[in-house]
């Protein structure tokens, strides 16, 4: 026994020992990404970080670096990087983390608005979250929204002028000159404040050019350049002030911006996106091509390259350009450049290869499959498939399965929507309740899995009787197994103004007409014709309208 206690001795000191060293391992790998970042290496930074990640997938630390860095990078990555933060440690400020990385990288924004709405009880006295909340109604265009939840967090933090600087944005922004006018005054004294000179002079300088004054505009641009807190985005703003006024500054002010860019690949990336967007693709083209060697085989040069050919349209010169190269995680974009490249050449076999290779090399990584989506639909292309993986593999991205929805819907695809229905009900059977009420009705109009259908109804009403789309639906499954009085009599206990919305307003009268009412039916018919219908809802409208 003493032998066996010593055995079992030794083997938890040995244990012991390999967590320790383990331990010490992500430690000295998390410093190192920390150094290498602060060296500006973000390569090397993120290579120690994800080495951290092999050792423990559950480094908070580490996922939480990698979510920084993206953000540095301007790369939608950091949305996933702060999911994986608030997975392992589901605290209000990482809730709140993602929140802010989804409205920064990720339109429609739905996992933002997801978020907020589960932290509500929790965060209603804190100024944080009624700023996130006032950034997501801004994107949403609900402005009245956006300048409540502002006054909130001044409210709760009245010492924060940062909440009156938002304030006066907003009112400057306003449609009533007094309002705006008091904004534009609110902003110009916070220019005075050191904290916040550079949000109030960024802002007067918006202001200025959405009212076509570029000498105020310039003048406020130069103001805020030599503020320590000045970004690139206002050195390239300043730019294009400069171009749209014809300034003989211009050329000189272009010289030295490229010039204070050349040892900084985010800032040449945004540098040559700029010029790409303002007609000077060839000048950045020149002024990369003079870059040494090891920094234009750098991320994200490659990129920026590859887009000012994009910028110009020279379909041939990308295509040498990215034949033969691999971007590593960005593989997936050099693939897809090479198929707009393929068809801008009409080499519509081979692009159509290339775009498919590029979703493969996408795989399942959401930000990947997001700029891919993003492209199709710069680019005209057909985003379905693609929306299709998000839908599938990310449930929590309803986004995805609304503009499916929506792009259906509008070429009338019933099949396609019944399939889409069925696959989210058969992913998770407690789907929400609409998305099971429209699997029931798209499958009974085209006559596909009746049984389920017909279950899916009857369950859908137990649950909410008193829902009138819900009880339309259940009533036309009545209808179709031949018990059309009791259909008629369930949705006859609803109040008559209900049946307004002509979705239901259409299945009323298809039942009314069904059982020998077509006179009374006719209101509820021409109701239903004020909207777009699907082809088999047209169908029953017509035979409907015909009934003797």
């Amino acid at each position: 026994m003493a032998g066996l206690a010593l055995v079992c001795g030794l083997a938890s000191t040995a244990l012991h020992l390999r967590q320790g060293y383990r331990k010490y391992k992500e430690t000295r790998g998390l410093r190192q990404a920390i150094a290498f970042a602060r060296a500006g290496d973000v390569g090397s930074a993120s290579v120690s970080a994800r080495q951290v990640l092999q050792l423990n997938p559950s480094n908070v630390g580490a996922c939480m670096f990698l979510a920084d860095l993206a953000e540095r990078c301007h790369s939608p990555a950091a949305v996933e990087w702060r999911q994986r933060v608030a997975e392992l440690e589901p605290t209000l400020p990482n809730q709140l983390a993602l929140a802010a990385s989804v409205l920064r990288f990720r339109p429609p924004y739905a996992l933002a608005d997801h978020v907020l709405h589960d932290v509500r009880l929790v965060a209603g006295e804190v100024p944080a979250y009624h700023v996130l909340c006032a950034e997501l109604s801004l994107k949403l265009n609900r402005v009245a929204e956006a300048i409540s939840h502002f006054e909130q967090a001044e409210r709760l933090e009245p010492s924060n002028s940062l909440h009156r600087f938002n304030l006066a944005v907003l009112r400057s922004q306003s449609t009533n000159p007094e309002t705006q006018t008091n904004g534009r005054g609110a902003l110009q004294q916070l220019a005075n404040n050191p904290n916040l000179r550079s949000l109030a002079l960024r802002w007067l300088v918006t202001d200025a050019l959405r009212h076509d004054d570029l000498d105020k505009a310039e003048r406020y641009s130069n103001e805020l350049l030599p503020d320590s807190r000045a970004n690139w985005d206002d050195q390239l703003q300043h730019l294009a002030i400069l171009q749209r006024s014809r300034s003989g500054m211009f050329s000189n002010f272009l010289a030295s911006t490229t010039a204070r860019a050349m040892t900084n690949l985010t800032c040449i990336y945004a540098t040559c996106e700029w010029m790409g967007a303002h007609e000077l693709a060839d000048d950045a083209l020149k002024w990369l091509r003079g870059l040494k060697e090891p920094m234009q085989k750098a991320q994200p040069i490659p990129l920026a390259r590859a887009n000012l050919y994009l910028a110009k349209n020279d379909w041939r010169a990308m295509e040498e350009f990215l034949g033969g190269q691999k971007w590593d995680e960005l593989e997936f974009l050099r693939l897809a450049l090479l198929a707009q490249s393929a068809w801008g050449l009409g080499h519509h076999i081979q692009a159509e290869s290339l775009w498919r290779a590029a979703l493969r090399s996408a795989g399942s990584r959401l930000s990947s499959l997001c700029l891919l989506v993003g492209l199709a639909n710069d680019w005209h292309r057909d985003a379905n498939e693609i929306l299709w993986q998000i839908a599938l593999r990310f449930p929590r991205e309803e986004w995805a399965v609304r503009e499916l929805e929506k792009h259906y819907l509008d070429i009338g695809d019933t099949r396609a929507l019944q399939r889409m229905y069925a696959t989210q009900v058969a992913s998770n059977n407690r789907t929400n309740l609409l998305v099971r009420n429209n699997f029931a009705a798209t499958s009974m109009l085209l006559k596909v899995n009746l049984a389920r259908a017909h279950q899916t109804a009857n369950d859908l009403y137990k649950e909410r009787p008193e829902d009138i789309v819900i009880a339309s639906t259940y009533a036309y499954s009545l209808h179709l197994r031949g018990q059309t009085v009791e259909a008629l009599a369930i949705l006859r206990r609803f109040d008559s103004k209900l049946f307004q919305v002509p979705a239901v307003a259409l299945y009323y009268g298809v039942i009314m007409a069904e059982a020998g009412e077509p006179l009374a039916a006719q209101p509820y018919l021409r109701c239903a014709e004020q909207v777009r219908l699907l082809p088999e809802e047209k169908e029953l409208l017509a035979n409907a309208k015909r009934a003797p």
